[in-house]
Order: structure tokens, then sequence, then C-alpha cells
């Protein structure tokens, strides 16, 4: 029998400390000079910084932090970011999407690997601990005792393994004595995966003592039910810390910093861009992280495209209906979305029109009071309108908004 030895509270079997030797890291390749459809690097999280002090200053201090909006303005970059300094100074961070995760075995799986990696060095080692429990040779190591995955390795309940997987922040930060930093990406997701997961989180997490949460949301609805609700399981168990301080902009950046960003963006491609110009791009896209990118983008593409060394309002224009032919597609996919839904389509047009809610239809159609309010959550918790004053609402992004006034009318026109 292998001999008995402790790893923070837990006492297993373990047979000794391995790991194998990291691969050569290659340089990744140069992103794109205006980021589109993923997280984007440091230099272009425009207008971020006092936020990122901030969220980095409550983890730090081992607070749990909550970071809920609409998916696509920035909440998974920044949150990167965070965990990227941190790490430089010597915290353990680990990212997880939740949304990854198709039942408890593989979230319990993502999670277990996500924490031990700034440890071992290698994404995924719970398979080493798989063959370390079989008795297979690992070969050379460099550092990690694979001692706390081994029983995670060996169950054979999705529930139990689960569990065990949620302690292993708390035995690294136990034996490592340092900060463990968890972000937990489209957390919402987590919840689907099982009867009262949130319940077992809650009671796994609460008692870890060296560990700070991070949790991320982007179905607004349900995250501000679990964590500002009585009685459910996150009741207040985070910070909230919103993208955009109450009287600033939508989306927390200031036009301000967007024209700075801009400016030098274009300039760096010897191409120039005006105050005037750059207001015109915000007035179409609402300063959207996202589509605000991706109008510059097909703005830089056509400005070399053509060789002009300044961009005007029609080059502007051009661009926009560029970049709507492109979210043509994923906005049909909103919009087909809505449709499974009484009443939400319906709901949409009045607002895209700036139509009264609660009128009747030009065809004589009436939508109940009461069936406009619901339709209203529901736009409201899918993160697609947001409230700008009593009995008005307004779409979060602007060009979803003209998609549906044009769709309304016809087809997307398709100039440019």
């Amino acid at each position: 029998m292998l001999p008995k030895r402790a790893f923070g509270e837990a006492f297993i079997y373990t047979q000794c400390i391995i790991l194998v030797v990291p691969s050569l890291r290659r340089r990744p390749p140069p992103s794109p000079h205006f980021p589109i459809g993923g997280p984007v690097p440091a230099e272009d999280l425009v207008g971020r910084e006092d936020y990122l002090r901030r969220i980095i200053g409550r983890l730090s201090e081992g607070t749990h932090i909550l970071v809920a909006g609409p998916r696509r303005i920035g909440k998974t970059s920044i949150i990167l970011e965070a965990l990227r300094r941190m790490a430089r100074h010597g915290a353990l961070t680990a990212y997880v999407d939740c949304m990854g995760a198709s039942d408890l075995r593989s979230l319990a799986g993502h999670f277990a690997n996500a924490v031990l990696a700034p440890l071992t060095g290698v994404d995924r080692t719970l398979d080493l601990a798989r063959e370390l429990a079989e008795g297979r040779s690992l070969g050379r190591v460099r550092y990690a005792d694979l001692g706390p995955l081994l029983g995670l390795a060996r169950e054979r309940s999705a529930q139990k393994a689960f569990e065990l997987a949620l302690d292993v922040p708390r035995l690294v930060a136990a034996r490592s004595g340092k900060r463990v930093i968890v972000a937990l990406d489209e957390f919402q997701a987590a919840g689907r995966l099982g009867p009262r997961v949130f319940d077992v989180m809650r009671a796994h997490f609460q008692a870890q003592r060296g560990v700070a949460y991070a949790f991320l949301g982007s179905e607004e609805g349900v995250i501000e039910e679990l964590f500002s609700e009585k009685g459910r399981a996150f009741y207040r168990f985070a910070q909230p810390l919103d993208l955009a301080e109450p009287g600033a902009a939508r989306f927390g950046i200031a036009p301000e910093d967007w024209l700075r960003y801009l400016v030098a963006k274009y300039r760096a491609k010897r191409v120039r861009i005006g105050e005037t110009e750059v207001d015109r791009i915000l007035d179409a896209t609402g300063g959207h992280p996202q589509d605000t990118m991706q109008l510059c983008a097909r703005l830089l593409e056509l400005a070399r495209d053509s060789g002009v060394e300044a961009i005007d309002g029609d080059l502007v224009g051009i661009a926009y209906e560029r970049s709507l032919r492109e979210l043509e597609r994923p906005f049909a996919l909103h919009w087909s979305e809505l449709g499974k839904h009484k009443y939400l389509q319906q709901v949409a047009k009045r607002i895209a029109h700036e139509a009264v809610l609660y009128a009747g239809d030009p065809g004589g159609a009436t939508v109940p009071r009461a069936e406009v309010l619901r339709a209203l959550g529901a736009l409201r918790a899918r993160g697609l309108i947001v409230k700008v004053g009593r009995g008005r609402y307004e779409f979060l992004e602007p060009m979803f908004g003209e998609y549906v006034r044009r769709s309304d009318g016809g087809a997307l026109t398709a100039t440019g």
C-alpha cells in the first residue's frame, strides 16, 4: 500500500511529485488591427483602465465580484487582462468558461484543470492524474503534486467528482500560500447541468480561505436573481461591479477615450480621422465595443483599398452598410429566436420604430398591457434593450435596432 500523506486537510494516497516538462511556447500570431469576435489584447481595451484597477483591487483583497452584462461588450477581455496582471504579481489565476461544459463531470474537469494549470504548467492536469491512477509512467517532471486529483480521477460518480473539483482551489491556496483567483464566465450556464448546482458551489466556495471568485454572466435576469434575491444560493455573495457608472456612457467607455484610441490606431496605418467622423461612428454603433470595432475595421479596409489618407463621412456611411450586412446573419438568428416567443417580435418592432408600446397596431391588433410588460422584461433579460425613460426603451445595440427597422420594411439594403 502506498504511504498516506496530507494535502491541506485532505488525506489521500499518492506516489510521487510529478509533472511533464512543458513544451516550448510559441508566440501567438498578431491580432487584427481592430480585433473582432473574441477577447481583445490589453492595448485594445478602450477606456477600461479604472475598471481594471477596481477589479484587481477587490480580488486582491479577497472580495468576490460579479460582472453582469450582455455578450460582446468586453467582460471576458477585461477579466482575462485582470487575471494576467494578477498572475504577473504572484497570484495563481484560473479562467473557466461554464458554457464549455456539457455536464457536471465536464465542468469538474474544466474547473480542476484551470485551477491547477498555474502550478503544473499544463492545461489538462486531470489527464495526468488519470494516467498516474492507472499506474502509467509519465517520464521526467518539473513540479506538482497530483495527489489532490487522484480521488477525482478515480471517482465514478459525477456529483462526487464535481464536489471534489470544487475543493481544489482551497487545497492549492493552502499548499502554495498564494492567493488563488478563479473567474467563472457565463456562470448562469452551470445551473443547467444538474439539480442544486449553485447550492453545492456556494457551500464549497464560502468555506475557502485565500480564494477569490469573479462571476461573469450575460443573462442579466438570471444573474440578478441568483445574487440579489433573498433565499437564492449566491444571495449577496459577490460585490457587483458595473461596467458603466451611473450617468456615464452606456458601455462605460467615454467618447473621448474612443477618440484618442481611434486617432492613434488609424495614425499607425497612416490614415487620418477627425472628431466629426468618430462622432458619426459612435452615433451609428452607440459605442457598442464589438460593433464599433467591426465598423472601424471595415473603414480601414475601405481607406486602404481606395488609397485615401483621410476618412470622411461618406466613407463612414459605406463602412456602416458593409458592417450591417456582415452582422445580418447573427442578427437574423436573434430575430428568429424572438419569433419563438409570443409578442417579443411585435414589441421589439415598436421599440425599433419608437412607436407607442401599448397602442394597437395599424391593422387593429393589440397586445395586452400585461403581455407588453412581460415582453419588455424578456427583451431586457436577453440584453437586447435598455430603459431610457418612463415607457421608453432603446436597443442596447443600435445596429440591431436598424436591422429590425429594415427587415420590418423589407429586406436589408445592400449598398456600399
